[in-house]
């Protein structure tokens, strides 16, 4: 199973409340970036399905940084499946936002996702990427 999937708790309250209280009128964002489970000693993200079809140009934009800073390898060029997440509900809004998850990440909500699964060099990367986003 996927993480976020088939959960009986509303996970993205947070968002839905967001969603549904945008800071003022009009508010669009050029793009926003859902960076999730990204700290993985194994790191290997893929396109998120939601993602790409509301917000393709965003997820091309990322890869493409991505790979200009030379971290292809942590960017599958592959489709990840479809992810009920936080930007599901800001999509809905029209606010062009991607999640960017690592789903290969076999600890995850579970007593095993410990501070020893965490890679400093998998945040650089996912740092780097962020940085030279808002650079753009």
């Amino acid at each position: 199973m996927k993480p976020h999937m088939d959960r009986e708790v509303d996970v993205l309250i947070g968002a839905k409340y967001f969603a549904d209280n945008l800071p003022e009128p009009g508010y669009m964002p050029l793009f926003a970036v859902l960076w999730d489970m990204i700290g993985d000693r194994d790191l290997m993200v893929g396109k998120e399905s939601h993602s790409v079809s509301k917000a393709g140009d965003v997820v091309e934009r990322v890869w493409r940084v991505a790979h200009d800073l030379g971290y292809s390898r942590h960017f599958n060029p592959g489709n990840a499946g479809y992810i009920s997440d936080d930007h599901v509900p800001l999509q809905a809004k029209g606010i062009p936002i991607i999640d960017v998850i690592d789903l290969e990440f076999p600890a995850h909500h579970t007593t095993e996702d410990t501070i020893d699964k965490v890679s400093a060099a998998s945040l650089k990367v996912m740092g780097d990427v962020a940085w030279e986003l808002l650079k753009l």
